[in-house]
């Protein structure tokens, strides 16, 4: 079992630290929608780029936290359900449901999204707009994020195995 909490720990530290990192990137895509609609509104001259950018760096910023969110038990569930089941009948719907949604979608995710990211770095892909950025770093994050939400998901999963066998969270 000592193993499991090992690896559950660390496991746990990338998804904290990919959290602690990444969600000061909100910062800088508010700044940029702020200026896009002052330009916008206030001088009647917006700027492609800022639209752009900010929608890239928007979609970085929901995909690469969403491990960290995982960890954080934030992501939406339907507790009615389950908030009158006992703490294990709990566990057991989390390792069902990891098993049947979770790991099954990270793995195509991951599995998609590294084909979708090559094709796109095969072609050096770039948005069909004026301002053109490239599109294959963002379509990185894709796999990157399904990777980062696999080892939340095992991290989870084992503690929630642990939590069944011993009793104790970890």
């Amino acid at each position: 079992m000592l193993w499991i909490k090992r690896i559950a720990r660390v496991f746990d530290a990338i998804s904290e630290w990919t959290g602690k990192i990444f969600v000061w990137l909100i910062i800088p895509v508010l700044l940029i929608v702020l200026y896009e609609v002052i330009t916008r509104y206030f001088f009647n001259s917006p700027g492609v780029w800022a639209f752009e950018t900010s929608i890239q760096l928007y979609a970085f910023h929901f995909m690469i936290l969403a491990s960290y969110t995982l960890l954080r038990k934030n992501h939406v569930n339907v507790d009615i359900f389950v908030m009158k089941l006992s703490k294990k009948s709990r566990a057991i719907i989390e390792i069902i449901n990891s098993l049947i949604l979770l790991f099954p979608f990270a793995v195509v995710l991951l599995i998609e999204g590294t084909y979708y990211a090559r094709e796109s770095w095969a072609i050096k892909e770039v948005s069909y707009t004026v301002f053109a950025p490239p599109l294959y770093p963002i379509k990185t994050v894709i796999p990157v994020t399904a990777l980062l939400l696999l080892i939340q998901g095992i991290s989870d999963f084992l503690k929630n195995i642990v939590f069944l066998v011993k009793g104790e969270r970890i």
